[in-house]
Formats: C-alpha cells, sequence, structure tokens
C-alpha cells in the first residue's frame, strides 16, 4: 500500500530518524515541471535530520516538488535532494516546510551524523 505524502490532517509527521533543532545556513532550487531548475533561494533550517529538515519561507513551497538542496553545516556543504511532505503556516510571512531527502551520498549523511552526535551528545570533533 502506496503511503501518503505528507501527514494525515491533524497528525504530526512520521519520521524514521530523529531531527534536531537547527539554525544553518540552506540554500535550495526549485524543480521546474520542464525539466529545470528556478533560481536560489536562501533560508534557515529549523530542525534537520537524516531523513531531512524543516526551513522558513515567506510563502509556501508545493507539497510533493522536488528541491535540490545546499546545507552549510561547519565547513561542509551537505548536498542533498528532497521532496516537501507539508508546509504549514506560522505566522504572517512565516512558513515551515519539511522536506525529506530523497538522495544524500553516505558522506553528506555522514556530516549530518556527526552534526547531531556533537550536538546531542556534546561529543567534540577530533
Amino acid at each position: 500500500m502506496k503511503q501518503p505524502l505528507g501527514p494525515m490532517p491533524g497528525q504530526p509527521p512520521v519520521r524514521r530518524y530523529p531531527r534536531m533543532a537547527a539554525d544553518y545556513a540552506v540554500a535550495y532550487r526549485r524543480r521546474l515541471p520542464n525539466g529545470g531548475e528556478a533560481g536560489v533561494q536562501l533560508s534557515r533550517t529549523r530542525s534537520l535530520g537524516l531523513g531531512g529538515l524543516m526551513f522558513e519561507t515567506e510563502n509556501p513551497l508545493d507539497v510533493g516538488e522536488t528541491l535540490r538542496l545546499d546545507i552549510v553545516i561547519g565547513e561542509h556543504a551537505v548536498k542533498a535532494s528532497g521532496v516537501v511532505i507539508y508546509a504549514e503556516r506560522r505566522a504572517e510571512g512565516v512558513w515551515h516546510n519539511g522536506v525529506q531527502f530523497t538522495e544524500i551520498s553516505e558522506d553528506d549523511r555522514d556530516v549530518l551524523l556527526g552534526a547531531y552526535l556533537q550536538r546531542e551528545y556534546r561529543i567534540t570533533p577530533l
């Protein structure tokens, strides 16, 4: 049975991986129906995990649309692709957009894991 994109009405999103509160720069590009991409938009993450992230925008993104993402974590620029699974209005001109990663390299996933472990368990990098 195919799972729906996004949470059921009135239900919180279901996650396979824990997320942490995170404030990192993120550049995103919306994929266009013709196969191209829109220009780069900048934002800040509000939460981040191995399976996805949430970031704020002034306008909602479309549930189901695909994004290319660059997330700056320390000296690393984590590159990923993802699909928007929810867009939630938080205040006038503030939308929280949840994105599930659909493509990310093992090296970039390791950077995310390192950031998570460092923050959650106060592990000092070598």
